[in-house]
């Protein structure tokens, strides 16, 4: 993760994806069990 991919990112789903991983990564299930449900938009 550094700043240009941050400044970079066009959503919010890919500043996740630059800080987390992508959908399904061990680092990213476990960020998403500690959002609240209203914020949780995978549903």
């Amino acid at each position: 993760m550094n700043k240009e991919n941050i400044k970079n990112a066009k959503n919010f789903d890919e500043l996740l994806d630059i800080k987390y991983g992508k959908i399904g990564s061990k680092k990213r299930d476990a960020f998403e069990e500690q959002i609240p449900l209203c914020l949780n938009f995978q549903s």
